[in-house]
């Protein structure tokens, strides 16, 4: 069961919402829970959740700032674009059946209104499982006007 303030925070939804639970959420920095098992999305029996799907698992938690952003007056309404990843480094190849990844962003930069960069990092107890560098456009919705 899904987190109800996740809802709240990201437009995303199933079968594409892929975190569970907010830990935290500031205006630089958010925390989720991703529960690996058998009814999560791209769960391959046998092995679990390949490791690069963590790329997405990072896109949502950082995707959680920016709704925090909004609901807080910081930034106006925008659609978040994965411009790139730099050095997404993995030391697993799968996340297990079982597994409750702890997935971190923080806010290192952003330029103007429309890029901002994270750093990231995906683990299990202590151990970390996967860390990368996003680069996120932000492109501002357009105002609807009434005639």
């Amino acid at each position: 069961m899904k987190d109800p303030q996740i809802y709240a925070l990201i437009p995303h939804r199933e079968p594409m919402l892929l975190i569970d639970k907010v830990v935290h959420v500031a205006a630089d920095s958010s925390a989720a829970e991703v529960h690996i098992h058998p009814g999560a999305s791209f769960f391959q029996p046998g092995l679990g959740v390949p490791a690069w799907i963590g790329l997405e698992y990072m896109g949502q938690t950082a995707a959680l700032i920016a709704g925090y952003q909004l609901q807080q007056g910081l930034t106006r309404p925008h659609l978040g674009f994965l411009l790139g990843t730099r050095q997404y480094v993995m030391n697993t190849d799968w996340f297990r059946d079982g597994d409750r990844l702890l997935v971190e962003c923080t806010q290192v930069a952003i330029t103007g209104e429309q890029l901002a960069q994270f750093q990231c990092t995906i683990s299990r107890n202590s151990d970390v499982l996967a860390t990368a560098k996003l680069s996120v456009y932000r492109k501002p919705l357009e105002q609807e006007t009434s005639a």
